[in-house]
């Protein structure tokens, strides 16, 4: 039977195919933009009385327009990844514990595949929407640095800096580093239920 083991090797390529470029460029622009982000934290942290805040406020609008732009369009794509990872990972764990299969070599690259692609896209999306909060703090301290311009600092924030922006799964689930430790929850639970109904 030649099909079943064509089955074997082409699913999870073209599993690998869609999920490793999509995973990477999110996870990438997630790190890129949290770099950034930090940078904006830090001029505004190390910066003197009389330095220009206008430069720094479009920065940080800009940064904001591509948080909002990679939820929008990528954020599906996350609950996707997170979802076929995870459940990768419940059928490595439930075919390796439950029904006992052979072949501990796949079942290992399995597990650190699924788990180092969960890990990495919750853990850089998480980084990125902390470094928002700590920017965007930083954002609001901004008139108190600099009291000359008190006024026109505030409204410059006021009209351009109030947005809430955060990466989500499909806008429905914010993404934190919490996450992980659900997913590990969920894992371990529905496996249980499951080899409980199924009497092994």
């Amino acid at each position: 039977m030649i099909i079943p083991e064509i089955g074997v090797i082409a699913i999870p390529t073209a599993s690998a195919l869609v999920c490793i470029p999509l995973a990477g460029y999110y996870i990438f622009v997630c790190f890129y933009v949290k770099f950034l982000l930090n940078r904006v934290e830090n001029s505004i942290t190390h910066s003197s009385k009389d330095f220009s805040y206008m430069p720094i406020v479009q920065s940080y609008v800009e940064l904001i327009n591509v948080l909002k732009s990679l939820d929008d369009y990528l954020s599906f794509s996350a609950l996707v990844i997170v979802l076929s990872a995870m459940s990768g990972l419940f059928y490595i764990n439930f075919s390796l514990f439950i029904l006992c299969s052979e072949g501990y070599l796949h079942t290992f690259i399995g597990e650190i595949y699924f788990s180092v692609l969960v890990a990495i896209l919750i853990l850089s999306a998480s980084a990125a929407n902390r470094a928002f909060v700590t920017a965007k703090e930083a954002i609001f301290s901004l008139p108190w640095k600099i009291p000359q311009h008190y006024k026109e600092v505030k409204m410059a924030i006021r009209s351009e800096c109030t947005r809430d922006v955060s990466l989500t799964l499909w806008k429905v689930y914010k993404i934190e580093r919490s996450l992980i430790f659900s997913a590990i929850g969920t894992l371990v639970t529905y496996g249980m239920l499951l080899g409980n109904l199924g009497g092994y």
